[in-house]
């Protein structure tokens, strides 16, 4: 089902009528108490030391994930060098 033009710019009206007509009253006055408006005020300042904190704590764990597979990387290829490394420290604890 096609809108004719003429429908098409009734609808297009209507939209710009409702839209312009609910702009116009006169905003409610705010009935929030000034211990509210203080607390919440307090508990943004709170969340936002804890956020700055948390990215501090992921930027920390990044740097240790990035260090570790780093880590991994470097003895992936080396298995019978770090056998050799287990058996002579099995060796010196009396395990072996």
């Amino acid at each position: 089902m096609k809108l004719s033009r003429a429908g098409l710019l009734f609808v297009f009206l209507l939209f710009a009528a409702a839209s312009i007509s609910g702009g116009c009253a006169k905003a409610p006055e705010c009935k929030t108490s000034l211990v509210t408006l203080d607390e919440t005020r307090l508990d943004a300042e709170t969340y936002e030391q804890e956020a700055a904190e948390t990215a501090k704590n992921i930027a920390d764990l990044q740097k240790k994930l990035s260090d570790t597979k780093s880590n991994i990387d470097q003895v992936k290829d080396k298995p019978a060098e770090l056998k050799k490394q287990a058996d002579v420290l099995k060796k010196g604890s009396g395990r072996e």
